[in-house]
C-alpha cells in the first residue's frame, strides 16, 4: 500500500477524539420501574461533569472508529497499485511546405507522417502520452506536453505544413527539452537528417518520408507599373526540376476577373518571363496550373504605388547648382516642387525657421552661429566615413578634394564624415533646427571635385532615398513570407491597428511606424485602422529550396534508445482500494445511525 497524499493521514486524529468522547460521556444506569408517572415531578439534578470510567466496547464505538479510519485512508490517498509508468513519445513534425507535395496517387509526405505517428501511438498502447511539435523559426506545440492519445489525434488532423525552408535546430532543442530522460524523440520529415541540415542528429529516430516529385514553381515575382504609359509588367522567375520541358497554364486574375491566360512551355532549370498587364489594376493573383506542390504555384502582387519625392533646388547659381540638377534628373521617383519634401539650400540659411515636414540639405559655408573663429581649409583625406549611415551607402570619397570646410563649434552637428577633428558632413542638432531635419555638407561646391566624382550621384540618390523612406506608405508593396514589413503612417491611428492576411489576424501597437513579420502562408495583406483599410500589400511564398523536390528521400535513421518513461499517478477512482474504503466508511456510518 502507498499513500499519494500523506498529509491526509492527519485525519487519523479523529480516532483518539472518538475514544475520548466515549470515555468522558455520562451514562445513566438502567433501572426498571413500574411507571414513569411517579417521576414526573422529580427534578433531575446532574451530579457534575463527566468522569473517566472504564472504556465500554460498544458497537457505536467500533463503527465510528471504523468509519474514521476508512475516511482518513481515503484522504491520505491510499493505493494498492504504485504510480504507473507511461511511454512518452515526442514527435517533431517538419512544417516545410514540401511536406504537402503530392505524388501521382495524391499521397503526400504529410499524409505518410500522420499514418506513421498513429501507428506508433497504437503500438505504445492506450496509456501512452504524446507531445506534437511543429518545426519553424518559432516552433509551436500542437498537442501536449504529454497529452493523452485522444487529444493528439485531432491535433494531427489540423496540421497543414506550409512554412518556407527553415532550420530544424530550434524545434529539435524544444523537443529534447520536453523529452528529457523520460521520452522518446521521433522526427518526421521528407528528407534525411544530413540534407536537412542536421548531420549530427542523435538521440532519436529520424524518419524521412519524402518522394521525388517533378515540380514547377514561382521562385521570384515582381510587379512594376507605369501609369503614364497605361501599362504594367509582372516579372516571374520559374524553377522546374523536371527532366524535360513541361506545359503549364498561366493565369492572371484581378479579383474574380481573369485578366490574362497563357499556355507556357517551361524548360528544366531556372527561367524568367514577363507578362504585360493593364495599369491601375488592384492586387492581381498570378497562378500556374496545379502540380505536385500547390504552395509555390501562386503569388499575390499588390499595385506598387510609387512614393514620389518632391525636391527644390535653392542653391545659388554656379557649378554646384548645375551638378545637383543633373544628379536629380538621374534619380527615379523625383519631381520638382516649391517647398516639397526635400530642399537643397545654401548652408548659411540652415539656422532660419523652416516647415517641419521639409528636409533641408545645406551646401557651403555654415551659419555664423555654428562656427568658431578660423579660416576655411581644403582636405584630401584620409576621411572617416560612417559607412553604415544611409547617407553614405556606396560612398568612398576616393580621390576627392573636400574644399572650403569651415571650423564648427562642438555640439551643433553629429558628424558622418570627418577628418581629424574637422567635421565635414553631418546631421544638424543645433537648437535652431530642433524638431526639423537639416543636413550640413561643409563644402564649397564651386571649388571641390566631388561633383565630378562617381560619389556625387550616389550621394544625391542616398539623400533622396532617405527622404523617401520617411514618406507615408510601405517600404515595399510585395514581400516574401518571413520578411520584415515596415509601414509609415502620415498620422496617429484613430482606432486599433491590425493586419489581416488570409486566416491570420493580429493587432499592432499604436504608432506612426508599424513593423511586423510577413505572416505565412501569405496572400493579400490588409493593414486596418479600425475598419478602414489603410494599405494592401502582397505576401508570397517564393522559396526555391522548397520548390526543388527531386532530392526528397525515404528511410529511417538513428535509434530511439531506452527511456525511463513518464511516471503518472493513477487516479483515486481507478484503484479498487478507494472503493473498498468508501464502502466500509459509508456502511459503518449507516449501521451506527440505524442501531441507535
Amino acid at each position: 500500500m502507498i499513500f499519494t497524499t500523506p498529509l491526509g493521514l492527519l485525519a487519523l486524529i479523529a480516532i483518539p477524539a472518538i475514544v475520548a468522547i466515549h470515555l468522558f460521556r455520562r451514562r445513566f444506569p438502567v433501572r426498571p420501574v413500574a411507571g414513569l408517572f411517579l417521576w414526573g415531578t422529580v427534578k433531575q439534578t446532574p451530579e457534575g461533569g463527566g468522569r473517566v470510567t472504564k472504556l465500554p466496547i460498544t458497537r457505536s464505538l467500533i463503527l465510528e472508529c471504523l468509519a474514521a479510519l476508512a475516511l482518513a485512508l481515503i484522504l491520505g490517498g491510499a493505493r494498492i497499485s504504485p504510480a504507473g509508468v507511461s511511454q512518452h513519445l515526442i514527435v517533431l513534425l517538419d512544417d516545410s511546405a514540401s511536406m504537402a507535395a503530392t505524388d501521382a496517387a495524391g499521397d503526400s509526405a504529410r499524409d505518410r507522417a500522420v499514418r506513421r505517428v498513429l501507428a506508433e501511438i497504437d503500438r505504445l498502447g492506450s496509456g501512452a502520452r504524446v507531445t506534437l511539435i511543429r518545426s519553424g523559426d518559432r516552433p509551436a506545440i500542437l498537442a501536449g506536453p504529454a497529452s493523452y492519445i485522444v487529444e493528439a489525434k485531432p491535433a494531427l488532423d489540423t496540421w497543414v505544413p506550409a512554412a518556407p525552408n527553415h532550420s530544424m535546430a530550434l524545434g529539435l532543442r524544444l523537443a529534447r527539452e520536453l523529452a528529457g530522460r523520460t521520452g522518446t524523440l521521433m522526427v518526421m520529415s521528407d528528407m534525411a537528417a544530413a540534407p536537412r541540415g542536421e548531420s549530427q542528429f542523435d538521440g532519436g529516430v529520424w524518419v524521412a518520408l519524402g518522394d521525388p516529385v517533378e515540380n514547377v514553381g514561382i521562385t521570384a515575382a515582381q510587379r512594376t507599373s507605369a501609369p503614364e504609359e497605361n501599362r504594367g509588367v509582372v516579372s516571374l522567375t520559374l524553377a522546374s526540376n523536371a527532366g524535360a520541358a513541361t506545359s503549364r497554364r498561366l493565369s492572371v486574375h484581378a479579383g474574380a476577373e481573369e485578366v490574362l491566360a497563357r499556355e507556357l512551355s517551361v524548360p528544366p532549370g531556372v527561367s524568367s518571363m514577363t507578362v504585360p498587364i493593364p495599369a491601375g489594376l488592384p492586387a492581381v493573383r498570378v497562378s500556374l496550373s496545379d502540380d505536385g506542390l500547390r504552395r509555390d504555384d501562386e503569388v499575390m502582387l499588390a499595385d506598387p504605388r510609387a512614393r514620389i519625392v518632391a525636391t527644390e533646388n535653392k542653391l545659388p547659381e554656379g557649378r554646384g547648382r548645375d551638378a545637383l540638377a543633373r544628379a536629380l534628373e538621374a534619380v527615379s521617383g523625383v519631381t520638382r516642387a516649391v517647398s516639397g519634401h526635400l530642399t537643397f539650400v545654401d548652408a548659411a540659411t540652415l539656422d532660419q525657421p523652416s516647415t517641419t515636414d521639409v528636409w533641408r540639405v545645406g551646401f557651403g559655408r555654415p551659419p555664423a552661429s555654428w562656427m568658431v573663429p578660423g579660416a576655411s581649409k581644403d582636405f584630401i583625406g584620409p576621411f572617416v566615413i560612417e559607412k553604415r549611415h544611409p547617407l553614405l551607402l556606396g560612398v568612398t570619397l576616393g580621390g576627392v578634394v573636400w574644399a572650403g570646410a569651415m571650423p564648427l563649434a562642438a555640439g551643433v552637428v553629429r558628424p558622418v564624415v570627418s577628418t581629424g577633428d574637422q567635421v565635414l558632413a553631418g546631421l544638424a542638432i543645433a537648437p535652431a533646427v530642433a524638431g526639423r531635419t537639416a543636413i550640413l555638407l561643409n563644402i564649397d561646391l564651386d571649388r571641390t571635385n566631388l561633383i565630378r566624382s562617381p560619389d556625387w550621384p550616389i550621394l544625391i540618390s542616398n539623400l533622396v532615398e532617405m527622404r523617401r523612406q520617411q514618406l507615408p506608405g510601405p517600404e515595399r508593396w510585395n514581400y516574401r513570407s518571413g520578411e520584415w514589413v515596415r509601414v509609415r503612417l502620415d498620422r496617429d491611428p484613430k482606432a486599433q491597428l491590425r493586419f489581416r492576411c488570409g486566416g491570420v489576424e493580429r493587432t499592432l501597437p499604436a504608432g506612426r511606424l508599424i513593423e511586423f513579420i510577413a505572416p505565412s502562408p501569405g496572400g493579400l495583406l490588409q493593414i486596418l485602422d479600425g475598419d478602414d483599410v489603410l494599405f494592401e500589400i502582397g505576401v508570397n511564398f517564393l522559396d526555391e529550396t522548397e520548390t526543388a523536390l527531386r532530392d526528397r528521400s525515404t528511410g529511417d535513421s538513428g535509434e530511439a534508445g531506452k527511456a525511463a518513461g513518464l511516471r503518472a499517478e493513477t487516479s483515486a477512482t481507478s484503484d479498487p482500494l478507494f472503493w473498498m474504503l468508501l464502502a466500509i466508511g459509508a456502511s459503518a456510518m449507516m449501521l451506527n445511525w440505524c442501531l441507535r
